[in-house]
């Protein structure tokens, strides 16, 4: 689909996602520089620069673009980077990070081993948690389950509080064995955190690891090098200490697993919500780059 010079320049504020309220106004302006100024000048230098790479069509809607300027602290070369980085991404690996419909992915999310919390953290962060054992590798491959993911990310990205708050990621090793073992080897790993540190227009506040085994060294001994110092400051190691998982994230908002007083790990909900948006992520198909002129990576 062909973008017009005049669809780029007038774009247009959705509200499909919520807007901010003055919280989040206030943490927006403080640590993503989202002042009134900068939002008209940023945005309008985003689509330019949009606009010039004619290989990629990308939606129009300000509230597409801002996802990236937000996770960018509205510096648009940084945020145009990152939308080239995140297109070049599903072009050239689709089979992990390629747009993956909630109905190809039913057989995931019946292994229970996943699930984004209904309720924020104080902090106004989405929380969401892994449970590695969960993943049979008998049923599912470990492609699927990196699709599986970058659906779950898609989904809340399109929430405007959670662009400027976050998310946290609770990472449950128990029942860590030799056939997760190629969940982290370098090759996913790196992938991995390139999506967290470089690709995705989200802001990763936390990692928590619980119920880590003692050989858990080993799989950090694959990730560190890839790690910046900022995200390495991010990861929380609490081993079967449910408490001091708590300090960080309320029982409150938590399964009872977790020593939490929300009920039962249930992503069956969550599921029929994303069922329910499959539109959605059919139309995001049509969005990316052609395939000329994609053979160097920013």
């Amino acid at each position: 689909m062909a973008k017009s010079n005049s669809e780029w320049i007038s774009g247009n504020t959705g509200q499909d996602s919520g807007v901010l309220d003055i919280e989040c106004q206030r943490k927006a302006e403080e640590e993503l520089n989202e002042t009134p100024e900068n939002y008209k000048k940023e945005l309008s230098s985003l689509r330019s620069m949009i606009l010039n790479d004619t290989n990629l069509n990308v939606p129009k809607e300000d509230e597409f673009l801002l996802r990236f300027l937000r996770a960018r602290k509205f510096d648009s070369k940084k945020a145009f980077t990152m939308i080239q980085r995140y297109y070049l991404m599903k072009l050239k690996c689709p089979e992990l990070f390629g747009y993956s419909l909630p109905s190809e992915n039913e057989k995931v999310f019946e292994l229970q081993a996943q699930v984004m919390l209904p309720e924020r953290d104080k902090d106004g962060r989405r929380i969401y948690i892994l449970r590695v054992d969960y993943f049979d590798a008998t049923r599912v491959t470990i492609e699927e389950v990196f699709r599986s993911n970058i659906l779950a990310l898609e989904h809340i990205v399109r929430e405007q509080e959670t662009q400027v708050s976050g998310v946290v990621v609770i990472l449950d090793m128990a029942g860590l064995s030799l056939q997760h073992a190629k969940f982290f080897t370098p090759y996913y790993a790196k992938k991995t955190v390139e999506l967290v540190q470089e690709t995705f227009p989200l802001r990763f506040k936390g990692f928590h690891i619980v119920n880590e085994p003692f050989y858990f060294d080993a799989v950090m001994t694959v990730l560190k090098p890839f790690l910046k110092e900022k995200i390495r400051k991010r990861i929380y190691l609490h081993g079967n200490d449910l408490s001091s998982l708590h300090a960080f994230i309320s029982p409150d908002l938590l399964p009872k697993e977790y020593g939490g007083t929300a009920g039962n790990f249930d992503n069956r909900p969550w599921f029929m919500q994303l069922m329910s948006e499959e539109k959605y992520f059919i139309d995001q198909k049509q969005y990316g780059y052609r395939t000329e002129g994609t053979e160097e990576n920013p």
